[in-house]
């Protein structure tokens, strides 16, 4: 019986860490390295998204049927939590991409905190998930879907103790190609997002 309180225990303590990210109680600075914070965040982007279209090329390797470059803006919604020195959310977005009927990425992105002050850091960060594209030629509409990876950068900064901005930098590579059209190979934007920080002050 011993033991098996003292592994209640344990279970109780990990929930208790995982709600502190909703639930944790302070000021804007943290606590402790783990002291954590629940986030909201919308955004806003603008990037490029390239375009690519491959197929296997009979002596090896990839031949490029087509590329390009497209402009366009983004949109979305990020869930997560940050602690002292990182920051994860959990996101999904949607990319207004000139010739695209969609493009729509849902994922997560995990970043690293350097704390340059109470009210201000900069981060860097790893990013993946899944991008889903459609586009129509002529009367046919192609499909696109892959894994991607990338990374970002920026900075943050807190204008109170509930509310904060963020401007970023952000890529994304897909893994798979195509050799239809609506094949993204790559996305780059510059984004800004309102984040609204849940620290059980209400």
């Amino acid at each position: 019986m011993i033991i098996k309180g003292k592994k209640m225990k344990k279970i109780v303590s990990s929930v208790f860490l995982l709600s502190s990210v909703y639930l944790s109680a302070g000021e804007n600075y943290f606590q402790n390295e783990w002291d954590a914070k629940g986030l909201i965040g919308l955004e806003g982007a603008f990037g490029t998204t390239q375009v690519k279209q491959t197929e296997e090329d009979p002596n090896g390797g990839k031949h490029v049927l087509e590329s390009s470059s497209e402009t366009g803006l983004a949109g979305g919604l990020k869930l997560g939590g940050e602690s002292e020195h990182y920051r994860l959310f959990l996101s999904g977005r949607y990319h207004a991409v000139d010739n695209f009927d969609s493009v729509v990425t849902i994922g997560a992105e995990l970043q690293y905190l350097i704390r340059a002050g109470e009210h201000f850091n900069i981060f860097m960060g790893v990013n993946g998930g899944q991008l889903m594209s459609q586009a129509t030629v002529g009367s046919t509409q192609y499909s696109f879907d892959s894994t991607y990876v990338g990374g970002d950068a920026g900075l943050n900064i807190d204008i109170s103790d509930n509310f904060g901005v963020e401007f970023g930098a952000r890529a994304m590579k897909t893994l798979a190609d195509s050799s239809e059209p609506g094949a993204v190979s790559l996305l780059v934007e510059g984004y800004a997002s309102l984040v609204f920080k849940f620290t059980g002050n209400y």
